[in-house]
């Protein structure tokens, strides 16, 4: 997620917030482990659709149905060592 997030910052994961509505920046498990990502709610899909956006150009963003995301939460709050 850099370079809102970078390696080895300190989050604050709201686990009560597992809904990408409002869009946010979320905690969820991709199947190989535990990631940052920018999640959107895909208006108008049948069956509801997610929107899997990194700020690193790097990653290209793609699109899951709402099934296939294990969203754990949403990250409130971030700190960084200067």
């Amino acid at each position: 997620m850099a370079p809102t997030l970078l390696d080895g910052d300190t989050v604050l994961v709201d686990m009560t917030r597992r809904a990408p509505n409002p869009p946010g920046i979320f905690v969820l498990d991709d199947g190989m482990g535990l990631v940052a990502k920018r999640l959107e709610h895909v208006p108008n899909s049948d069956p509801p659709a997610v929107r899997v956006i990194s700020d690193n150009s790097f990653y290209s963003p793609y699109e899951r149905s709402a099934e296939e995301i294990h969203i754990i939460g949403r990250i409130r709050w971030f700190a960084r060592e200067i």
